[in-house]
């Protein structure tokens, strides 16, 4: 069963490629995003590790 929702601690994959801010690099299409979290105080961010680094995603653009 294939699900669509993603859960606290899941893995993602990025469909395209991301420039990362404040890092030094470039995220490519296929990066394995760790554990990602929904940030308690700003629904409109989420937590995730590429290469042990935190980042943060934004879910609006």
């Amino acid at each position: 069963m294939q699900r669509t929702l993603a859960y606290a601690w899941d893995t993602v994959v990025l469909p395209q490629g991301w420039n990362v801010k404040g890092a030094s690099f470039m995220a490519p299409k296929g990066t394995i995003v760790r554990k990602i979290r929904l940030v308690p105080d700003n629904t409109e961010q989420i937590e995730g590790k590429i290469n042990e680094q935190t980042i943060v995603i934004l879910t609006r653009y």
